[in-house]
């Protein structure tokens, strides 16, 4: 079997998997990796396919990270979100930005780095699941196995050199009232004025802000009683959900005083916040759970890692540019939990994910492939 780059890229977006079933393009990953001469390839219990190439080793030169996983279709589309069509140079379809192009121009540049025969380290690819839901969560396990010294998470990017990304906290404001029948306001305490107030306060808070990774920021995502619907009843208590944007060195414990110390000005007893923790299944059947914190992080420009990405770069015929992404990535596990040297870098542009004719420019994929092989065989022989 014999396919580049742009194939692969088609025969995985015309491979459905949302989070938690990944099966089948687990599947086709493994067929992909073994037909390019992969020398291991295996897939571990939450179902990530993990290949190497180079010599076999107890620690990994370089770890190529993407997960499998795309979100549902939804929205107007005029392509089929499952076809891989190529229009115009570019290939439509969920997931061909997010990231299935970038999996696979990793998967090709690895395996076209290999046959060059100078591969003195060991270089594995990651395709990981569960992405979309707890970002990191997954590749956890893949790191564990593979004790990879870099890291490089192929997230859209433009074939921009990501240094550094915002984290992300999910977090559960509860608003404690007392009950009272609705034709008798005055004998209860209504959590829903008390949250009406806490959200504006909370609106004028003076967050963080990092010269190059941009302000933080909290929103509210959603807002419900307890018990719901709450019918001629004053509800004993509201629950606020925020999504709160961190910048690196922001804890848990200073995000939460941060938003309570807000709220107590209002009132000392009736607020009370946590961050959420998520169960999920893999499609293996095999159960993960983890806190929605995901850590934000950056690194220095002047690290090796950082050095032959802008090699490859040139390579492929581009100038290097830099950047940082305001959206949360697997790499908050690889940089912000484990301090492992890591940087974005992928093809297509990160506005194109997620939408609607979701796609990405072939040419693009065809240059990471080339930015990929270069980025190994940079850091992975003598």
């Amino acid at each position: 079997m014999s396919f580049d780059e742009i194939e692969l890229t088609q025969r995985l977006v015309q491979t459905p998997g949302l989070s938690g079933a990944e099966g089948d393009v687990a599947d086709r990953v493994e067929d992909a990796m073994d037909a390019l001469g992969f020398r291991s390839v295996f897939r571990e219990e939450l179902g990530n396919v993990v290949g190497f190439v180079g010599p076999q080793a107890e620690t990994t030169a370089l770890l190529f990270d993407a997960h499998m996983d795309v979100v549902p279709v939804a929205g107007e589309w005029r392509m089929d979100p499952f076809g891989g069509e190529i229009v115009d140079g570019r290939l439509y379809g969920r997931g061909s930005t997010d990231m299935k192009g970038a999996l696979a121009a990793a998967i090709c540049g690895a395996a076209a780095a290999a046959k060059s025969g100078r591969l003195s380290r060991q270089v594995a690819v990651s395709a990981t699941v569960l992405e979309e839901t707890l970002e990191g969560a997954a590749l956890g396990a893949v790191v564990e196995s593979v004790k990879p010294e870099q890291v490089v998470i192929c997230e859209p990017s433009n074939l921009t050199i990501k240094l550094g990304q915002k984290g992300r906290a999910e977090i559960l404001l509860t608003v404690a009232g007392i009950p009272a029948h609705a034709a008798f306001p005055a004998r209860g305490k209504n959590p829903i004025l008390l949250a009406a107030k806490g959200l504006a306060a909370l609106d004028k808070i003076e967050l963080p802000k990092d010269p190059f990774i941009g302000d933080a920021i909290l929103v509210a995502t959603d807002i419900i009683s307890d018990p719901y619907p709450s019918i001629s009843l004053i509800p004993p208590q509201v629950t606020v959900r925020f999504d709160r944007r961190t910048l690196p060195g922001e804890t848990e414990e200073v995000i939460l005083d941060q938003i309570l110390n807000v709220l107590k000005r209002i009132d000392d007893r009736a607020f009370s916040l946590a961050v959420t923790r998520d169960r999920v299944r893999a499609y293996t059947g095999k159960a993960i759970e983890a806190p929605r914190l995901f850590v934000a992080w950056k690194v220095d420009k002047d690290i090796p890692l950082v050095k032959a990405a802008e090699a490859g770069v040139i390579a492929a015929g581009l100038a290097p540019e830099f950047g940082s992404w305001g959206f949360c990535t697997n790499g908050s596990e690889t940089a912000g939990k484990r301090k492992i040297p890591t940087i974005g870098l992928g093809p297509g542009i990160e506005g194109d994910a997620h939408i609607a004719d979701e796609s990405i420019s072939v040419e693009e994929i065809k240059k990471a492939k080339i930015v990929y092989e270069h980025l190994v065989l940079k850091l992975a022989t003598k």
